[in-house]
């Protein structure tokens, strides 16, 4: 018993020095980037190249069986990530092998068990095809036109002080769009007259104004994870001039730091021993 004692101080004693000593960064992050096919859109693949340069990536085919295999055709697992990002544009409706029940399953067993996602542009409705939101069904659109006016997001009370924003006035709106964007987008609008289940991070901004009641910014707590959702035309990662571009990637950056930081599948190298997980040492200091 003293002997189980002193191994459970000594866990709690590890754990709260990682926590001090071992701050999450991008580079500490590791992503995995989901697709439904060999062939990533234009869009899709100037995310996914950006957070290659920028993350620990791999990007993971999916099939209809729920398997996810890396570009050598190797099949890993969910809980080898500490986030996975769907992110997807090409057409109205998602690939198959992210709606197969496999696949779902798979995903929704990952974020219970406490890992990250970051569902973003049409990947939004995943929420939908998850089981964590039932409020409605969130809509479907298509391509912004030429010449939009300033789009982006307008932090609420609840998403005023949260990591996201790190590095952000959220006084105003912070603008994440500035030029037309090919492929289609979903959002939270005329949501069965209620708001979606989640927290709701930040709702639509256009031209500084107000929008139509656009939800695209929203937080769920699922078991022990985190899902975001990033939708409406809040995607355009083909836009690498313009300070709304570059406002879409630190965003972006602060999402997929805040996921991993807060997953138990983020891992651990303290002092170069072998790695481990937060999970992993939770688990050890009950």
């Amino acid at each position: 018993m003293k002997h189980s004692l002193i191994v459970r101080c000594l866990c709690l004693i590890f754990l709260f020095s990682a926590c001090v000593v071992v701050p999450t960064y991008s580079a500490d992050v590791t992503v995995g980037l989901l697709t439904g096919n060999n062939k990533l859109g234009e869009v899709e693949e100037a995310a996914y190249e950006w957070a290659e340069d920028n993350f620990k990536t791999t990007t993971l085919l999916v099939d209809k069986s729920g398997k996810f295999k890396n570009a050598n055709g190797t099949e890993l697992q969910p809980e080898d990530f500490a986030v996975l990002w769907m992110f997807y544009t090409e057409t109205n409706t998602l690939p198959e092998p992210f709606l197969a029940a496999p696949t779902v399953k798979s995903i929704l067993d990952y974020v219970e068990a406490g890992g990250g996602v970051f569902l973003s542009a049409l990947a939004l409705r995943y929420v939908v095809e998850l089981g964590v939101e039932d409020g409605g069904d969130p809509r479907v659109f298509g391509p912004l036109g030429k010449d939009p006016p300033e789009i982006g997001v307008l932090p609420t009370a609840d998403g005023k002080n949260h990591p996201v924003f790190e590095g952000f006035d959220t006084s105003k709106p912070v603008f994440l769009t500035s030029m037309d964007q090919a492929g289609f987008t979903s959002d939270f609008h005329n949501f069965g007259g209620t708001d979606p289940a989640g927290t709701i991070l930040g709702t639509k901004t256009r031209g500084g104004g107000a929008g139509g009641g656009e939800r695209p910014f929203v937080e769920y707590e699922v078991g022990d994870g985190i899902v975001i959702t990033l939708g409406h035309h809040n995607g355009v990662y083909t836009d690498a001039k313009s300070k709304e571009g570059t406002n879409l990637r630190n965003l972006t950056a602060n999402v997929l730091n805040y996921l991993g930081e807060n997953s138990e599948f983020f891992a651990v190298e303290p002092n170069g021993k072998l790695a481990t997980t937060w999970g992993d040492l939770k688990a050890a200091s009950k």
